[in-house]
């Protein structure tokens, strides 16, 4: 399912032909090849911090041979100036960094004018029966199935636990709006479960 959500995220960017795209805490790059499926004349710029992560991505680069341009660096720090991007898109990244709210404040500065961000994660499902059962499925049956398919690997113990102090839907759509984004939609799938956040810069910032 994490396929069509990213997908849906590509999508929310709304980019037009030559607009630039910042996927940040890009991973192996699935976001930001999403990104350019949708739209293919669009620049996508994918920064991460782990050397690891980006390897792996050119790796995946060869093989897809897509446009995506990778850097090295900070979340807290990206190194681009102010009013540059389009669209920013982020999957699972916001929960890493050391201070969302500056994190969030850089965002908002390096989008332009009506520009947008769009973050993928986890979110808290509401229903108590629901919640129940995903959290039984997320700590316990999550991680022997990913250390059955990929021994070894850290992630499927590491992302569950990381959700536990990052902010519930509502509390993430606060923040960003106290930051200052204009307006915030959220988008639950699967009870929410999995959450997407669009953030809208203002027009006239």
């Amino acid at each position: 399912m994490h396929r069509y959500w990213k997908k849906f995220v590509a999508k929310k960017t709304g980019l037009a032909p030559g607009e630039k795209c910042l996927d940040l805490c890009t991973g192996t790059g699935d976001i930001g090849r999403a990104v350019l499926k949708y739209q293919p004349q669009a620049s996508v710029t994918a920064l991460d911090f782990s050397s690891e992560m980006l390897a792996l991505a050119r790796e995946n680069q060869k093989k897809s041979r897509d446009t995506l341009r990778y850097l090295r660096g900070d979340a807290m720090a990206p190194p681009f100036p102010e009013n540059h991007f389009d669209a920013v898109t982020v999957g699972y990244g916001l929960r890493n960094v050391l201070d969302l709210q500056v994190c969030l404040k850089n965002i908002l500065s390096m989008l332009k004018p009506s520009g947008v961000l769009i973050s993928l994660d986890v979110g808290k499902v509401g229903l108590p029966v629901i919640a129940e059962l995903n959290q039984f499925y997320f700590f316990k049956i999550v991680p022997l199935i990913g250390k059955w398919l990929m021994p070894g690997q850290e992630m499927f113990d590491y992302l569950p636990h990381s959700s536990l102090e990052y902010p519930d839907q509502e509390n993430l759509k606060r923040i960003l709006l106290d930051v200052g984004f204009h307006q915030v939609d959220v988008f639950d799938f699967v009870f929410g479960a999995s959450t997407v956040h669009v953030a809208y810069k203002a027009a006239n910032t």
